[in-house]
């Protein structure tokens, strides 16, 4: 049996579809349930299908009709069986593929609705609106926004909350920001569908200022609602405002599940309070392997690779199989402490005890923890011998392992491969600068500086940011007198001077190379996790001072904390983009290995 017939297919200008002209043949499903019928006339088949055929068995034979020859088969069907099909059955549909997670065939039946004139009611948007936001299909997703607006679903709330999480997903928070602000009526999910569309845009403290807004509304937060906030604080490493969240949950009673429990032990850790993510894990009645993965990447990223490895074992030992995020945990934790021999172990146990095939970032820990221990060849031989194409990630680890050991031709070996896949990107010249300026190399650093200028390509600034009384100060690498900070400059002029007294020699050595000593010390002193250091020193009692940072801390600044956290009897926890350093009593958790 064939058919031609219009059928709608994304997208277009009025309801995010266009119609074009198809004809298929329906043989395959339509011809068993036929050839079940009595031999008649093609009419009297008509009325005997029509007559057997119930929703049931339409919905297996709609189930059956996909395939991957397109939605043609299945549109046919639609057409063929149009008097069966109602709103109901529609849903019906939508719900188990978006539940199942076949998010183009939820949207698909969502077309056919349209294209059969059926009225969608309030139960048919939030499932389909769900699937558009998986499948990040915006456009389609503002096009139903106007069916539900024609229809008068707009002042919906499961409708509504649902297009709030559209946008979120689809990247467009500031529409989900503008429908919120609209809407009449509002719950908990559609505050929690605000959070996620900030968080999901990285948007942490929009996040936060919402949470606030939540509260300040009479709503009242749910696990749901927890789980969101708390991330936005383990990104932004704002401390004190995830402690004000945990103590919410406590006063309010709020149940500590897993999900809100593993959470919390993220957020303890990425903020590099190590101690209290500890206490969490503790109470926590049921955990599950994503539990045991958090509390091992908090031990590794904050310079207890011990403690990542005996978390591993404990975990084994209650029957949790581990999975690739356990084993990037336990390669970071060995990358930070220098754990070769335990790293290239525990690497080949991923494989041959636990079945689990190595991914890129896998590989990406087992270079860079090679390169630093200075088995360089044998990285190399690695990259040669993986299944996978190695990625800028692993040249970037071996050309950083080069700049530390002075092995200038494998760096610009690695080098050559980086500007085949990211010519662009500034810090893989910085890289190589460094690598020359190790070696005293002048003219080949100013080469790389010159290909920088003619490819307009620049260095990605220093930015820290400082959390004191629930408030992030941001600060970048620049001179506090040309931005007004005075207080800070001469903050930093006392805080040089005693460290001076105390040992301290300004690392000007990786320094541009055609500037006097005296100019390479003034640019150094002004890195902006120096800035944030003097501005928590000036404005903060706290015996804990915490930095974020979004570069690798240098060698100068790592010297400059350890003795600073000496002389001012202060913690300073910073976080750079590799790992956590704790520096207290002059000495640093890393122990000089990062």
């Amino acid at each position: 049996m064939k058919a031609s017939l219009k059928i709608l297919a994304p997208f277009s200008s009025t309801y995010g579809f266009r119609a074009y002209t198809i004809s298929a043949s329906v043989d395959f499903p339509m011809r068993t349930v036929l050839q079940e019928m009595p031999a008649q006339s093609h009419t009297n088949q008509k009325i005997a299908c029509d007559k057997t055929i119930d929703q049931f068995s339409l919905m297996n034979l709609i189930d059956s009709s996909f395939s991957s020859n397109g939605f043609a088969p299945t549109a046919l069907l639609f057409h063929e069986f149009s008097r069966f099909i109602d709103c109901n059955f529609c849903n019906t549909l939508i719900r188990r593929y978006t539940d199942s997670k076949n998010h183009s065939r939820s949207v698909f039946v969502y077309t056919q609705m349209r294209k059969l004139n059926i009225l969608p009611d309030s139960s048919t948007f939030p499932s389909v609106l769900k699937s558009v936001a998986q499948l990040c299909y915006g456009e389609v997703g503002k096009s139903i926004h106007c069916n539900a607006i024609q229809l008068g679903f707009n002042t919906d709330i499961y409708t509504n909350t649902a297009l709030v999480y559209m946008y979120g997903i689809c990247q467009q928070p500031d529409d989900a920001r503008q429908l919120f602000d609209e809407i009449p009526e509002r719950n908990v999910v559609t505050w929690n569908a605000l959070i996620t569309s900030y968080t999901h845009n990285r948007k942490f403290r929009e996040a936060i200022d919402v949470f606030r807004e939540m509260l300040a509304s009479g709503a009242k937060p749910g696990e749901v609602t927890m789980v969101g906030v708390l991330s936005a604080c383990s990104h932004l490493g704002a401390l004190s405002q995830g402690k004000w969240i945990h103590d919410y949950i406590v006063r309010n009673r709020l149940r500590v599940n897993v999900f809100v429990g593993t959470a919390l032990i993220d957020m303890y850790a990425k903020c590099g309070d190590i101690d209290e993510a500890e206490k969490v894990f503790k109470t926590m009645g049921f955990k599950n392997i994503y539990t045991w993965n958090v509390l091992i990447s908090a031990y590794a990223m904050n310079g207890q690779g011990e403690a990542a490895l005996q978390a591993f074992d404990r975990m084994v030992v209650e029957d949790f199989k581990p999975d690739d995020v356990t084993y990037l945990g336990i390669l970071c934790a060995c990358c930070h402490q220098g754990f070769v021999e335990e790293g290239r172990r525990r690497f080949s146990n991923m494989i041959n005890q636990f079945g689990l095939q190595p991914k890129i970032v896998h590989y990406g820990c087992m270079i860079d923890l090679l390169g630093r221990g200075g088995f360089l060849d044998e990285a190399l031989e690695m990259i040669h011998s993986m299944r996978i194409n190695p990625d800028a990630v692993i040249w970037r680890a071996l050309l950083g392992a080069c700049r530390f050991h002075g092995r200038e031709e494998l760096g610009e070996f690695a080098f050559r491969k980086l500007m085949e896949l990211e010519p662009t990107n500034g810090e893989n010249y910085v890289l190589i600068s460094n690598v020359y300026i190790r070696k005293k190399q002048w003219a080949e650093v100013g080469d790389v500086r010159e290909l920088m200028d003619s490819g307009g390509i620049k260095k990605i600034p220093g930015c820290s940011s400082i959390e004191i009384e629930n408030v992030v100060y941001e600060f970048k690498a620049s001179d506090p007198l040309k931005t007004g900070h005075e207080e800070i400059h001469k903050m930093l002029k006392d805080m040089k001077s005693k460290l001076k007294l105390a040992g301290y020699v300004a690392e000007t050595e990786m320094a541009l190379y055609d500037i006097d000593e005296e100019d390479k010390e003034h640019n150094l002193i002004y890195h902006s996790e120096k800035l944030a250091l003097a501005y928590g020193l000036l404005n903060s009692s706290e015996p804990t001072l915490r930095i974020m940072k979004n570069l690798r801390i240098c060698q100068d600044c790592h010297q400059f904390f350890k003795l600073a956290s000496a002389i001012y009897k202060r913690t300073i926890v910073v976080r750079d983009i590799k790992r956590f350093h704790h520096f207290i009593g002059g000495l640093c958790s890393c122990k000089d290995y990062w």
